[in-house]
């Protein structure tokens, strides 16, 4: 706890926490704008409300999400990267692979908070807008975890990027490179392409349904893991030259 509250206080410093919420801000704003704008045309579509509320809405958010993940994680190693501090903290009593996981904490949690104000928004749309008895709130939870989780093989790959990148431009990049490959893979049936973690975070802005696909939801749990594994034991065996 102690090694958690100290890197909470320098992600305050990097910006990371203020990217997050605001991203959760922008997408909760966008979905009231864009129902407002397309109401009718949204609530005319040959769809079950609930699916329209959620997957024709999810597109632009599940962009924001994706580059709030990118540039927090580009932020979140940046720091150290400063002055040699994180070679130093091997001659420190601090575990490095404590701080890594620490990190992903941190920015797992921020993301919680902001794929939270997006779905409070789309829930206040949904008992507003919808025909009367149309609303689930069950669907909307699931979506809700769907998408968190879906959106977590992209953060713990990117935190593992960043924590090997001392310029902070290679997984900018690198993020960016994921985004076009992962949108012009996003609609393949092929299940290979769920080796790719940000296909899978596209998977439920492509889909027509609003049901979480449970091969999806296992890639991006296994995945998950795995990512983060390799970066805690990265961090905990390679030191930086």
């Amino acid at each position: 706890m102690n090694a958690l509250a100290v890197e909470l206080r320098k992600e305050k410093r990097t910006g990371v926490i203020p990217v997050l919420l605001a991203v959760g801000i922008l997408g909760a704003a966008y979905a009231f704008l864009n129902f407002i704008v397309r109401k009718d045309t949204l609530l005319g579509l040959p769809l079950p409300p609930m699916d329209v509320l959620l997957t024709q809405l999810y597109g632009m958010i599940m962009v924001l999400n994706m580059f709030g993940i990118v540039v927090s994680a580009c932020m979140v190693y940046n720091m150290e990267f400063k002055g040699n501090a994180v070679k130093k903290m091997y001659m420190l009593p601090i575990s490095v692979s404590g701080m890594y996981l620490c990190k992903f904490l941190i920015l797992s949690a921020m993301f919680l908070v902001a794929v939270v104000l997006q779905n409070l928004a789309l829930m206040q749309i949904g008992m507003t807008d919808l025909p009367q008895g149309a609303f689930e709130m069950g669907t909307l939870v699931r979506f809700a975890g769907y998408s968190f989780l879906t959106s977590m093989p992209v953060l713990s790959f990117m935190v593992l990027v960043s924590s090997r990148s001392i310029n902070m431009w290679i997984p900018l990049g690198v993020g960016v490179a994921g985004f076009l490959s992962g949108m012009a893979l996003a609609n393949s049936g092929s299940g290979l392409l769920l080796a790719h973690p940000f296909v899978i975070m596209l998977k439920p802005a492509v889909a027509m349904s609003a049901q979480p696909d449970i091969t999806v939801t296992k890639a991006a749990v296994i995945e998950t893991l795995l990512f983060l594994g390799a970066g805690l034991w990265m961090a905990k065996n390679l030191r930086y030259e």
